[in-house]
């Protein structure tokens, strides 16, 4: 099976998503597609910035593992946190605090 993107510019594909999840080919791609738009979009709104793109990495592959695992973070959060997820600022700042758009 090829490993396709969720979304253009995704960070996270849907197998390394299944993969990180430990769930089965079994669960249909379409449940697993909006939980990593969610995912990555978590991740953009504490950093204040796109991960790919024109105010991002220039691509996926650019961006910086530790900003990937927290979209691992956020991807399981949603995923066991159906209804009340629970990944917070306070402990995303340590991790890529430092990759936040600074506002002036």
């Amino acid at each position: 099976m090829v490993d396709v993107a969720a979304t253009d510019g995704a960070v996270l594909t849907i197998a390394a998503a299944r993969d990180h999840l430990r769930v089965s080919g079994s669960v249909a791609a379409t449940s697993i597609a909006p939980l990593i738009t969610a995912a990555e979009g978590r991740i953009e709104s504490f950093l204040g910035r796109s991960l790919v793109g024109s105010d991002g990495w220039a691509s996926a592959d650019q961006v910086p593992p530790l900003v990937v695992h927290c979209v691992k973070l956020a991807l399981s959060d949603f995923y066991v946190n159906r209804e009340a997820p629970e990944l917070s600022d306070d402990q995303l700042r340590p991790m890529i605090g430092r990759h936040q758009r600074l506002s002036l």
